[in-house]
């Protein structure tokens, strides 16, 4: 049995690579998936591939995947930023290609806007 525990995703905007204040923060409504951070946890797990972690005994480990959600509620810019194993960093990359579901983008004061998302995953096998 797989388990996936993945936290609850945080959007970060750009502005020019500048920190953004709290007070510009105040216009901005983070991109959902469709019925929630939940939904999305299970289509990563829907496509991720265990068997080849299981014949290598790698029974847990951690990744963080960031990636653009653009205008259009398409995924884009798909990266691993940090991995504890190779074979993980490539299995969950290729999950994440997989989610082709159009998540309801995010907005700047009404207005659609691509937002920046990070994704922390933590899964061990049992």
């Amino acid at each position: 049995m797989v388990f996936l525990s993945a936290q609850k995703d945080s959007a970060s905007t750009q502005k020019n690579h500048s920190v953004i204040s709290p007070d510009e923060l105040a216009g901005y409504k983070n991109p959902e998936f469709p019925g929630g951070h939940q939904a999305f946890v299970r289509k990563i797990q829907s496509n991720f591939q265990t068997s080849l972690l299981t014949r290598l005994n790698i029974s847990t480990a951690k990744a963080v995947a960031t990636f653009i959600v653009e205008k259009d509620g398409s995924m884009s810019q798909i990266q691993i930023e940090s991995y504890e194993n190779e074979i993980i960093k490539k299995e969950f990359l290729k999950a994440l290609h997989s989610v082709h579901t159009k998540w309801i983008p995010g907005e700047k004061n009404g207005e659609k806007v691509k937002m920046k998302m990070k994704q922390p995953l933590i899964f061990w096998l049992e």
